[in-house]
């Protein structure tokens, strides 16, 4: 029978992580655009069109990223609290058993 342990330190770290990892996307988003549309002043036409287009689809799914980010940061978040409460029951348990 495999152990199975909740590093709740690992867990908080990877929260961490995943913030630090969505705020840098986020940053680095926002200094692409403002790059590309301060040479895009020159564009016109076509191009300029398809760069309108392609930057709706982007700007989807960077904004589908970070929900997921933070789905995924919720979630952990959850287990982790799960995983507290139930090792605070299971404590207490046994210290009543022992007549705690």
């Amino acid at each position: 029978m495999s152990d199975y342990t909740f590093d709740f330190t690992q867990a908080d770290a990877t929260v961490y992580d995943m913030n630090q990892i969505t705020q840098r996307i986020n940053s680095a988003l926002a200094e692409m655009e403002s790059a590309v549309e301060a040479r895009m002043q020159d564009w016109d036409g076509a191009a300029k069109q398809q760069y309108a287009v392609s930057k709706a689809q982007w700007d989807k799914s960077a904004g589908d990223m970070g929900v997921f980010l933070e789905q995924a940061r919720l979630t952990l978040l959850q287990i982790s609290d799960n995983y507290g409460t139930t090792e605070q029951r299971h404590a207490m348990l046994w210290n009543d058993v022992r007549g705690g």
